[in-house]
């Protein structure tokens, strides 16, 4: 987006949240204010993501450039995920719902983050080792949103609001991959179970879901994966061990980095995908590193079952 175009549409936003506190709004009411921004957007912009949608012709992730304007004043980074954005944040979480309103219906589960549309990938104090969104010091692996949910998003936005140069976000395409036959037939057999992600909030007794890694096409495969929470049912099945290291050293090789910086916004179907962070340091201070994040069920005959905007 050119510079006198970002600013442009700020100013739109800016008009259309009228000094309202968009915290209190609800989820649906939320999208449909993001839906009165989406006409606003620069028609460029607007033709980038729905071929991208329709034809995804540049691959699995598009990365879009210089969404917010120059100058923008920000509050200091959010301190948890599930907080609500303040002040110019909020006009950069609309932002962010209005682009990703176009890939399907933005939603969130119940059990994650207090169930908010928009979430902040932000370093939380204690969690700096984990394998969630609030890691820094630690590397957060390769995986995909949501693999132990037959129902996970078919894509994620990831808004930059703060960059940090250490944390470069890394993708990689299952359609990359280049494996063995024996391999990959391995992986489309349903040998493996994947655990539920930390970060929700779920009963002690959530079952682990047995799946195939690979499914799809051969032309448009799709992936369910996550580097430390799947693994072969059966411990003893080394076929399924090594198809699965094998895998990860494919992903290593294909995978691609990009430093994310202010107003970049990344978008990527999270079931050809696989995605990381790489370790930075978090100072704590307002000033680290900040993504906003949202969810998106492309399938509208999927979004009708669910029958609300976050379900269980």
């Amino acid at each position: 987006m050119q510079p006198h175009e970002a600013k442009d549409l700020w100013d739109s936003i800016e008009k259309v949240i009228d000094n309202r506190d968009l915290a209190a709004f609800t989820p649906d009411e939320f999208v449909d204010l993001a839906l009165e921004v989406t006409p606003l957007l620069p028609s460029g912009l607007r033709r980038q993501v729905i071929e991208y949608r329709r034809y995804a012709p540049d691959g699995d992730v598009v990365l879009l450039r210089g969404l917010l304007p120059e100058g923008v004043t920000l509050p200091a980074t959010a301190t948890a995920p599930w907080m609500p954005p303040v002040g110019e944040a909020q006009g950069a979480a609309l932002l962010l719902t209005s682009v990703t309103v176009m890939l399907g219906e933005p939603f969130n589960y119940a059990s994650l983050y207090d169930g908010r549309i928009v979430q902040n990938m932000v370093p939380v104090r204690k969690m700096e080792f984990t394998q969630t969104s609030q890691s820094s010091t630690g590397m957060l692996d390769w995986h995909c949103e949501d693999s132990f949910r037959d129902d996970r998003c078919d894509y994620a936005g990831l808004l930059c609001l703060r960059g940090d140069p250490s944390g470069a976000s890394m993708y990689a395409q299952v359609k990359d991959v280049q494996l063995a036959p024996d391999l990959m037939a391995t992986l489309r057999e349903p040998r493996f179970h994947v655990r539920p992600d930390p970060a929700h909030v779920l009963p002690g007794d959530t079952p682990m879901r047995p799946l195939a890694i690979i499914s799809g096409s051969e032309s448009a495969p799709e992936i369910a994966y996550d580097t430390h929470h799947l693994e072969p049912i059966d411990a003893a099945d080394e076929d399924a061990a090594e198809a699965l290291r094998q895998l990860g050293i494919g992903l290593d090789e294909v995978a691609i980095s990009h430093v994310m910086e202010q107003g970049d916004l990344l978008l990527f179907d999270n079931k050809r995908v696989v995605h990381a962070r790489t370790p930075f340091t978090a100072r704590f201070d307002g000033t680290d590193r900040w993504l906003m994040r949202t969810m998106i069920c492309g399938s509208a005959l999927t979004f009708r079952r669910w029958g609300q905007r976050i379900p269980a």
